[in-house]
C-alpha cells in the first residue's frame, strides 16, 4: 500500500506572530485564524473599512528568485538596477501584517487587489469591508472595471505628484535616468497592476504564488511575459 510521504505544513499560531507585526496593525483589523486556509493566520476587519482604502507597502527581504524557498509569502517586482527581485516575507520577523492576508478563492470573496507603485506593493480595497469579514486579495488585471478605475485614480494621483517641481527634482536625484536599465515602455514612477508570470491553475490557496510581471505607466499598459 502506498503511503503519502509529503510533509504536512505546520499550522501558524497567533502566539508566534512577532510583536512588531501586532504593533503595526491598523486599528480596523486584527489577526485571527483564516477561514480560507485552516493552517494560516488571516487578517479580519474589526471596524468598517471603506472602498478605496490603501494598505502597505508589503514588507520583506529583497532576494533573487533563486534564493526564495517558499513562494507563498512573496511578490516579484522589477527594479531598474537589479532586475527581477522578490520581496520575501516568509520569515515573519522580516515582514509586516500584510504577510497574513490570504488569497481569495472566488471573485465573491475578493475584497482587495494588489497595486505596484514605484517598486512597492500595496493592497487596495475593492469594496467596503464589514466587521467580521476576512481581508482577501487576488490579481484580476484591468478586465475588472472597478480595478481599472482604481488604477486610473492612482495614475492620476501619480501624475499630479510628478508634475510638481519638488517631485521632479527628487525623482531625477534618486533615479539618475541615464543609469537605468529597465524593460521597454516602463517608467520609474509606474503605477498599476502586475500579473503573475505563472498563474495558479485555480484559486486554491495552497497554490498561492505572488509573482509580479507587469508594469503600467501613467498612460499605457505593458505586459512582460
Amino acid at each position: 500500500m502506498n503511503q503519502n510521504t509529503e510533509p504536512v505544513a505546520a499550522a501558524e499560531s497567533l502566539s508566534e506572530v512577532p510583536e512588531h507585526v501586532l504593533r503595526g496593525l491598523p486599528e480596523e483589523v486584527r489577526l485571527f485564524p483564516s477561514a480560507v486556509d485552516k493552517t494560516r493566520i488571516g487578517v479580519w476587519a474589526t471596524k468598517p473599512i471603506l472602498k478605496g482604502k490603501k494598505f502597505g507597502p508589503f514588507v520583506g527581504d529583497k532576494k533573487k528568485r533563486s534564493q526564495v524557498k517558499n513562494n507563498v509569502y512573496m511578490w516579484e517586482v522589477y527594479y531598474p538596477n537589479l532586475g527581477w527581485m522578490c520581496i520575501d516575507a516568509t520569515d515573519p520577523e522580516k515582514g509586516n501584517w500584510l504577510r497574513y492576508v490570504n488569497w481569495a478563492c472566488s471573485g465573491e470573496e475578493q475584497n482587495l487587489f494588489p497595486l505596484e507603485i514605484n517598486r512597492a506593493i500595496y493592497y487596495k480595497t475593492l469594496k467596503p469591508i464589514a466587521p467580521g469579514e476576512e481581508l482577501l486579495v487576488w490579481y484580476n488585471g484591468e478586465d475588472n472595471p472597478e480595478i481599472a478605475a482604481a488604477i486610473e485614480e492612482e495614475r492620476a494621483s501619480a501624475r499630479s505628484k510628478r508634475s510638481s517641481p519638488k517631485s521632479r527634482k527628487a525623482t531625477v536625484s534618486a533615479w539618475r535616468p541615464g543609469a537605468l536599465r529597465q524593460p521597454p515602455r516602463t517608467s520609474p514612477g509606474s503605477v498599476g497592476m502586475s500579473r503573475p508570470r505563472q498563474q495558479p491553475s485555480s484559486r486554491d490557496p495552497s497554490s498561492k504564488s505572488r509573482h509580479f510581471a507587469c508594469s503600467l505607466t501613467a498612460s499605457e499598459v505593458t505586459w512582460n511575459q
